[in-house]
């Protein structure tokens, strides 16, 4: 059986392009996903930091509370926005 090369090479490049077309979107919904998720991350650490700082001398005070209760606002928010 005789396959013309030009026609194979067509074939292949249209399933290339199809391709390429659905993983760059898949590719760019993650991208995005992803720097939802680090932002999440970064004041998931912040809160953190707030509270270890605070508890540090075990003791709070109503300066740190506040600190505390809008960096976990904050981290809360964050995650609601992205699911």
């Amino acid at each position: 059986m005789y396959v013309d090369t030009n026609v194979l090479l067509q074939f292949i490049s249209s399933v290339l392009a199809l391709l390429a077309i659905f993983l760059g979107s898949k590719w760019a919904k993650a991208k995005s996903e992803i720097a939802e998720m680090s932002k999440l991350m970064t004041k998931f650490a912040a809160a953190l930091k707030a509270t270890s700082d605070a508890i540090q001398d075990d003791r709070i005070t109503p300066e740190e509370e506040k600190a505390i209760v809008e960096a976990w606002k904050d981290v809360i928010k964050e995650a609601q926005n992205m699911f």
